[in-house]
């Protein structure tokens, strides 16, 4: 009895052992991840990007790219995923995606990108940045819209020496706020200067009234606008602002402006508010020449104002994706196929934000590759040295000395409820 006591023992210990050993072989497996996007059920982090070519560590490329990663493989973008400016958010992330995707495909690379939701807030903004530097594996933190956000956050990127790119922020103080900060729109010391200088073209230099969003973007961009109007020799008549998503009624302002009988309606906003400023103007008979910024150019725009603004403006260092334009014939080879690739990934016409989303990823991970590494000088030197880039987000893309990106002008006129390039 003792004896098959014994053996039932040792039996139960062997079997022990090897459960044991089990649970531990599976603590040691990692399942590989699939590269699909996972969001979060407040949609506010996507992790997406092909990992099942994992990197090593060590700094030794373990891929046909001939990189050396120094354990680093992974980017991150902030941005509004929810809120007032979800739409730019979602258009930047699907153009970022998109880059990924196809740059890993090409070069048989295994980045990824991260997508955090900063919900326009630069106080959450910040809340994600200093989460994004203490993460080992990043390599560039991409600002999604905006350059409230993009200048709450340039510090904490510049003290931890992390890559920030500006993917929607052209505020011309961002690129001197740290050695390695580099904005994909063309910068407002530029744009702005440009945009007078084609209303004046287009329109003539008469006078001008300016309304604007009270936001970093805003106040900047119509200083400088203002300065070169009247540098010009133009006049401006009325200078306001008003609060974005705070205001709806533009009647009151749009009346006193309409007593100063301006040859010229500039307004710099965000879409939404650009057609219902420019619809209340027409309701009011205000008679000017309207002239608005390239938030503009998109769908959502056109579906507010319908006919009823034909003849303004649109100012734009952007390209137009709609398919007036693109039905002119003025589309190159590579603007195509990221079009064709956008509308089969995601069932839809990509946009300005779309393609900045897309040349930021790339800008990024092109000169991660001629760096041959992921050390955070070497890619900042190959980025600073971009002239002429080929990018879809406009054309002559080039930095200069301060890191200024310089594009050219795209002027678009309503017609006919929708976009016709003039310039």
């Amino acid at each position: 009895m003792k004896a098959k006591k014994a053996l039932a023992l040792l039996l139960a210990l062997v079997m022990m052992l090897g459960v044991l050993a089990a649970c531990a072989s599976d603590e040691g497996t990692t399942e590989p991840a699939t590269g699909d996007t996972t969001t979060t059920e407040d949609g506010s982090t996507t992790d997406s990007g092909d990992t099942t070519d994992s990197t090593d560590t060590s700094g030794e490329t373990t891929d046909e790219s001939g990189i050396e990663y120094n354990g680093r493989n992974k980017l991150v973008m902030f941005g509004p995923l929810t809120g007032d400016n979800m739409q730019y958010g979602i258009k930047i992330r699907d153009g970022a995606q998109l880059a990924v995707d196809q740059f890993n495909a090409e070069h048989g690379t295994s980045f990824t990108i991260e997508f955090q939701d900063d919900k326009g807030d630069p106080n959450e903004a910040v809340n994600l940045a200093n989460m994004i530097v203490s993460d080992d594996t990043v390599i560039a933190a991409l600002a999604g819209y905006g350059s409230t956000c993009a200048l709450a956050t340039a510090q904490i990127f510049d003290e931890s020496e992390m890559i920030l790119i500006g993917v929607a922020a052209s505020h011309a103080d961002l690129p001197s706020m740290g050695e390695y900060i580099f904005p994909i729109p063309m910068s407002q010391r530029l744009e702005a200067v440009e945009f007078a200088n084609a209303t004046e073209e287009l329109a003539g230099l008469g006078s001008v009234a300016i309304l604007y969003q009270n936001t970093d973007q805003g106040v900047q961009a119509c200083q400088l606008f203002r300065d070169q109007w009247e540098s010009l020799g133009g006049e401006v008549v009325v200078y306001e602002s008003f609060v974005p998503g705070e205001t709806n009624d533009f009647a009151s302002v749009l009346s006193m402006i309409k007593n100063e009988n301006p040859d010229i309606l500039y307004v710099n906003a965000a879409y939404n508010d650009v057609a219902q400023i420019f619809l209340q103007a027409k309701q009011l008979e205000l008679d000017a020449q309207y002239v608005g910024p390239g938030m503009c150019v998109n769908e959502e725009f056109l579906n507010l104002v319908g006919t009823d603004v034909d003849g303004a403006l649109i100012l734009s260092s952007t390209p137009c994706f709609l398919p007036s334009v693109l039905e002119s014939g003025d589309v190159d080879e590579a603007t195509q196929a990221f079009i064709d690739a956008y509308q089969t990934a995601f069932g839809e016409t990509p946009d300005g934000f779309s393609a900045q989303g897309y040349d930021s990823v790339n800008i990024v991970l092109n000169s991660v590759l001629n760096a041959g590494t992921t050390d955070t000088a070497a890619v900042a030197e190959q980025i600073m040295a971009i002239r002429d880039y080929p990018g879809l987000s406009g054309y002559d893309m080039s930095y200069n000395d301060q890191k200024e990106m310089n594009k050219g002008i795209y002027v678009f006129e309503v017609e006919n409820g929708t976009f016709v390039r003039v310039k």
